[in-house]
């Protein structure tokens, strides 16, 4: 058997040339997709479970993604506080719930850190609960749902900006930090010409603050540093652009600096590794039907020679054996060489596409791979081979007269 399996070769590479080139181009190019589909479909997961991942709420707050765009703002070039206030409302507006904090200082004391919950930005509590801890609160509240829904004029100081207060350290500054005074049984710090009531005390240990709610400073009063976002979750590229067009509608003249990267999440890659993969094994596809077809062409200009073959014994489980064993015989090697280019001269230039598709193959998948190819050809050209030799010998003589 396995002379005339090589006579039908040598034949259909002297005689069939061109037949035997495009043999040759389909399986490389079934095989080499085949392998390509593999790696981006495994790729598509790898991204996407990442993706998934990246629009996880990030609990630690070391691992938050810090926004602050630098506005050159400053103590000579301080901004208002309204235009600050109208910018945050805007941002929460946008980005909602990925605000984890929004951190800025006002001027030498008053210094605003907010979550953003229910809505709106609300003093962060971790920061009261840390300094409880800590045992840098000294006495008083922290700020109260209503008092911060009401917009009332209320804010926590250290003890040191007590007016009577007598342990006041050598280098307190006494002319860029308001001293509180007591009137009744309360401290009121005034801002601005305006006064708020003191309802918590930092102890001394701590640095000269003023800590006030979102939205109860003067409209006018001087914004002296860039103010910081926080997210706890990635933007998509359509929030990261309509963050920066905010900044650029607040802050027309000011955005001479690069804008600051972010690590973007964007679920629409999704639809590219879709369609990519669709791509793929729709070529695969029509690539191994395109193989079989080919070599259906082969097996009807050998119908004759089949024939007499099997009126002189040969049967007909013999005949799809010698057939098989042609294709093998063509595919092994193909399947060996292109797997070898693939690994060798192909992968490393899709990895720059494809940041995961390094990652999925091995010798162990790449055997696993050409078993299941093999398996799959195996099984199609047998239910080809049969309906092939479904003829018998003599209607095959009487059909090529």
């Amino acid at each position: 058997m396995l002379k005339y399996v090589i006579k039908n070769i040598k034949s259909l590479i002297t005689k069939e040339t061109t037949i035997f080139v495009i043999i040759i181009i389909c399986q490389v190019s079934s095989i080499l997709l085949s392998l390509f589909s593999y790696g981006v479909f495994q790729n598509y997961k790898a991204e996407t479970n990442q993706i998934n991942l990246n629009n996880d709420i990030i609990e630690n707050e070391d691992d938050w993604f810090e926004f602050g765009y630098d506005l050159g703002i400053s103590k000579k070039h301080p901004v208002e506080y309204k235009t600050i206030y109208n910018l945050g409302e805007e941002v929460g507006n946008l980005l909602k719930d990925k605000i984890a904090n929004l951190f800025m200082e006002c001027d030498n004391s008053v210094t605003m850190t907010f979550d953003y919950v229910n809505g709106g930005y609300s003093p962060t509590k971790d920061y009261y609960k840390n300094n409880l801890i800590q045992g840098n609160w000294s006495d008083g509240e922290w700020f109260t749902d209503d008092q911060v829904k009401n917009l009332e004029k209320v804010c926590i100081i250290t003890d040191e900006m007590k007016e009577d207060y007598i342990y006041r350290n050598d280098d307190f500054n006494y002319k860029r930090t308001p001293l509180a005074k007591k009137i009744g049984n309360d401290y009121y710090v005034t801002l601005s010409g305006e006064k708020y009531r003191v309802i918590g005390f930092l102890s001394d240990r701590h640095p000269n603050l003023v800590l006030v709610p979102w939205g109860v400073l003067p409209d006018d009063y001087p914004v002296e540093t860039t103010p910081y976002f926080y997210f706890n979750r990635r933007l998509t590229q359509k929030e990261y652009d309509s963050l920066l067009a905010i900044y650029e509608k607040y802050f027309p003249d000011r955005m001479s600096a690069p804008a600051p990267e972010l690590e973007i999440y964007d679920p629409e890659q999704v639809y590219y590794y879709k369609t990519n993969m669709a791509i793929s094994l729709f070529i695969a596809i029509v690539s191994a039907i395109n193989f079989a077809l080919l070599f259906n062409y082969i097996f009807d200009k050998r119908k004759h020679t089949l024939a007499i073959l099997r009126l002189n014994g040969c049967t007909s489980n013999k005949a799809r054996r010698m057939y098989l064993t042609e294709i093998m015989i063509i595919m092994l090697p193909l399947l060996a060489i292109c797997t070898f280019v693939f690994d060798k001269y192909i992968l490393p230039w899709l990895d720059g596409l494809f940041p995961f598709i390094n990652q999925v193959y091995s010798f162990e998948i790449y055997g696993i791979m050409a078993a299941m190819y093999v398996a799959v050809s195996y099984v199609i050209m047998n239910i080809m081979i049969i309906l092939h030799l479904r003829k018998t010998p003599v209607l095959i003589l009487r059909s090529s007269n």
